[in-house]
């Protein structure tokens, strides 16, 4: 399983260097007419350490852009730990140099609040700054353009089976799954699933990496008959594949209007999360506050997300 590197802020440069196995394509991010005109308020320095999900990184490049002026090639190379891994970094073990640190990350798997509850880890504090959606993808051949959430849940607890029972083709299904402490399996499981036991899936179709699974989705033994899930963000914006479409929940499609005024029914915010221990004046905190700020939404905006105001 591929492994993002955390983001380390020295006090004279920053490691960022990209994860050449982890083919992400990060959207522009402008710093252009929207960034701040007057000097950026933090150092490399200075500058609390960020961390995260797989697919808040173009917007941790733009954070590091605009309150710490690193250039846009070199911010765009910025690498996070993944959801679960990050959250437990931060609460377990603490921030790893003296600004603090700050996640900009997905809601946790129930797995991972529980690992952190029951330990003598730190406590934690979520600040929502955007939203996303949990989104189902299939090929682009499929005939299928919709399914209900019922019917999603049929698929994943195995009760269904063919695409000809959901309106497709006389198809197995093949449904690939998250593993069980990623971000999108969190929403999987919060949306769709309840309480409901998903069907056991064979090795091979229990994907660790987001970009693995679109890819899976896209061209399994050239059949078009996989399925799989996601988050709108990465399947449009990071890793969107020709091959691949999205389908639409309870009729609605998914897109940036039907995420930002709540008609698609998968929508969940992702968060600003730090220490609750950080001090009331921490570089940590003042970075969230500025994601909460006008600036700071309209960089959630410009990085191609839906802000949560």
């Amino acid at each position: 399983m591929i492994r993002f590197r955390l983001l380390t802020i020295g006090a004279a440069l920053v490691a960022l260097s990209a994860c050449a196995a982890n083919p992400v394509n990060s959207p522009s991010t402008p710093a252009g007419p929207t960034a701040p005109s007057s000097p950026p308020p933090f150092t490399l320095a200075t500058m609390p350490k960020l961390d995260g999900s797989t697919a808040n990184i173009p917007l941790g490049s733009l954070v590091l852009q605009r309150l710490a002026g690193v250039p846009k090639a070199q911010a765009d190379n910025v690498a996070f730990s993944g959801t679960s891994q990050a959250y437990w970094l931060l609460a377990c073990n603490g921030p790893t140099q003296g600004n603090g640190e700050v996640l900009l990350a997905y809601e946790p798997a129930g797995e991972t609040k529980d690992r952190i509850s029951d330990s003598s880890c730190g406590k934690l504090e979520y600040h929502p700054i955007g939203r996303d959606a949990l989104v189902f993808l299939t090929n682009a051949a499929n005939p299928v353009k919709s399914l209900t959430t019922e019917q999603y849940l049929e698929i994943y607890s195995g009760s269904v089976t063919n695409w000809s029972e959901v309106g497709g083709k006389d198809q197995s299904i093949v449904a690939f799954q998250r593993n069980e402490t990623s971000g999108s399996q969190a929403l999987m499981r919060k949306f769709v699933m309840g309480q409901a036991a998903m069907a056991k899936a064979p090795a091979q179709l229990v994907i660790g990496d987001m970009f693995a699974l679109v890819d899976g989705v896209a061209g399994y033994r050239n059949t078009g008959n996989a399925l799989g899930y996601s988050v709108f963000y990465y399947a449009k914006d990071m890793y969107s594949q020709p091959e691949v479409k999205m389908l639409a929940a309870n009729g609605v499609e998914p897109s940036q209007q039907s995420i930002a005024d709540g008609s698609y029914p998968y929508v969940n915010d992702f968060y600003a999360v730090i220490r609750a221990d950080d001090k009331p004046d921490s570089p940590a905190r003042q970075v969230v506050a500025w994601l909460e700020s006008p600036a700071g939404q309209q960089a959630v905006q410009d990085a191609g997300y839906v802000g949560n105001k």
